[in-house]
């Protein structure tokens, strides 16, 4: 009996194995039909385990529980997608509150937190995609509040865990924080007069609102802060990150902007007397299209007796293969271009981690007190710290300029009040300044509210003062001026005497990588097309003025509120 019995068991085991051994092939074999990912993270995937998603009940859109009990939002949608590309097992836990999900993500509990903006204290703990959606942070009051920009000294409150509430501390010290539980009972104590003031992202603000009926609120403005949102996961799991990064690069633009679309609306909601208006409206045009049809059909039939065209069809059938052969010339490049944009957006952000690492350790042997260096110790430090931020900056440059490319960069003008901005851009300018010897000045007008991204327009104003600065002389002069034209809203001028462009470098000033012949200096050759591409993509434009050895006018339009 004994033997029958460990006979019987060893069968048992051997069809296990068999069935283990099916499964396994059969995985490897759906992995295999994905030759964008390597043999190691094919394989991975093959015999990775159920990979367990955090979800929040209340953070709308991104992710909510419905009337129904079904987790649904943007991050439900990237999830299932994410799924369906690389063949890895996604899946939601129950929801809990924000910081419960980090509280487990740390403890090893869960593997992944979508739509999360990296900050330093997270990446002590996970590591991050590239952002998938990017999301401006705003400041929110009552409506008929006299109050606009936050005041100094004046409470406002923040979500429990968010990245917000550490950048309120850095730009606003003196503005205590009182902590919410979520973001809805936040906005229902600030309708109800509890508070005063509130900072949470436009999109869960918007979604918010309108999901609990609430109509005594508005969007004051933003508070120079945006989320670009990513995955988190655990640390210890990097190869992961790697196949997220390749499965959302797979994802292109138009189908993100439609999963965007779905969820994030920024437009109000239209009144009953404007949908009653544009009903009216819509039957007005059917009943003018309903006539066009018939004038047309009407046509139709008398054009039936005219001779026959061969002749004419013929030169048609020629325009038309002359047109095919044109399509696919346009297809092969635009695939091409797309490559392009894909290798660099993969390799900007390969290159940015060991870079990371190279300027770490440049920091830890300049400051260890234990292991003084001698000075040309410190000097050599000094070069390899001063290279590496060289090469990141570049390496930065071309991420942004891939982001725009592939429709991946998000801009969002908003009501901005431009001077704050502005003087916070000549203060972060005047150590370079005073460096190269130039007198950096600013002269400020009242100004109406401004239609931009404030983010995209702090970038560009960085771009701006740095050139001006960069190619001057000692003892120039760099003065930046903004005011307010009815005819051509608001302008900001960057102004320069320094080393001016010749007629011939005027025609080449917006050509990516073209640095006009002053290789002595550093650069990528990219900063103003960027300054370019999201000025117009703001709804504005930039202009320049500018003579060989007379210095340059550098002058940004912006729509008005």
């Amino acid at each position: 009996m004994q033997v029958r019995s460990l006979v019987s068991f060893l069968a048992l085991a051997a069809r296990l194995m068999l069935l283990g051994g099916l499964l396994l092939g059969g995985l490897a074999a759906l992995a295999e039909d994905r030759p964008w990912l390597t043999a190691e993270e094919r394989a991975w995937i093959a015999q990775q385990r159920v990979l367990r998603v955090a979800s929040t009940p209340s953070y709308g859109p991104f992710t909510f529980v419905d009337a129904e009990g079904r987790l649904r939002g943007l991050s439900v949608d990237y999830v299932s997608r994410l799924n369906e590309l690389s063949g890895l097992r996604l899946e939601f836990v129950a929801p809990e509150p924000f910081a419960r999900n980090m509280e487990a993500l740390r403890a090893g509990e869960l593997d992944l937190l979508m739509s999360l903006r990296e900050t330093p204290e997270r990446a002590e703990f996970m590591g991050f995609t590239r952002p998938y959606v990017s999301v401006p942070v705003v400041l929110l009051r009552r409506v008929g509040s006299e109050r606009q920009a936050l005041m100094p000294g004046e409470p406002v409150s923040v979500g429990q865990g968010f990245a917000a509430a550490d950048f309120l501390r850095q730009r606003y010290p003196d503005n205590p924080q009182q902590v919410e539980t979520d973001d809805k009972s936040m906005l229902r104590r600030l309708a109800s007069g509890e508070i005063d003031a509130a900072v949470m992202d436009l999109a869960s603000a918007t979604f918010q609102i309108r999901g609990e009926g609430i109509g005594n609120l508005r969007v004051q403005g933003d508070v120079g802060y945006a989320y670009e949102l990513g995955i988190g996961y655990r640390r210890e799991l990097a190869l992961l990150g790697r196949i997220l990064d390749k499965t959302l690069a797979r994802i292109d633009a138009a189908e993100r902007q439609a999963m965007v679309d779905r969820w994030i609306s920024l437009q109000a909601e239209r009144s009953p007397w404007q949908r009653r208006l544009l009903l009216a409206a819509a039957a007005a045009l059917a009943l003018v299209l309903l006539g066009l049809g018939l004038v047309l059909l009407w046509n139709r039939a008398l054009q039936r007796q005219v001779v026959a065209r061969t002749e004419q069809l013929r030169i048609e059938l020629a325009e038309r293969q002359r047109l095919q052969a044109a399509d696919h010339a346009r297809a092969l490049a635009e695939a091409a271009n797309q490559a392009k944009t894909e290798f660099m957006s993969q390799a900007s952000h390969e290159l940015r981690t060991p870079l990371n690492a190279v300027l770490g350790f440049a920091q830890l042997l300049g400051g260890d007190a234990q292991h003084p260096l001698d000075a040309l110790q410190r000097e050599r430090v000094g070069h390899i710290d001063a290279a590496a931020r060289h090469l990141l900056i570049l390496i930065e440059d071309m991420m942004t300029l891939s982001r725009i490319e592939s429709g991946s960069l998000a801009v969002t003008p908003l009501p901005l009040q431009a001077g704050p901005l502005l003087r916070r851009c000549v203060e972060l300018a005047r150590p370079a300044a005073a460096s190269a010897g130039i007198e950096l000045r600013l002269d400020e007008a009242p100004l109406p509210l401004a239609q931009a991204d404030p983010v995209r327009l702090e970038q560009v104003l960085h771009n701006l003062l740095s050139n001006a600065i960069k190619y001057n002389r000692p003892g120039g002069w760099v003065q930046v001026r903004a005011w307010a034209e009815p005819a051509r809203g608001l302008l900001i001028q960057v102004a320069d005497n320094g080393l001016g462009l010749s007629a011939e470098q005027l025609a080449q000033l917006f050509q990516p990588f073209n640095r006009l012949g002053r290789s002595e200096q550093q650069g990528t050759g990219i900063g103003l097309v960027i300054s370019k591409q999201l000025m117009e993509r703001m709804g504005g434009q930039i202009r320049v003025e500018s003579q060989a050895g007379q210095g340059s006018r550098f002058i940004l339009e912006l729509q008005t509120s």
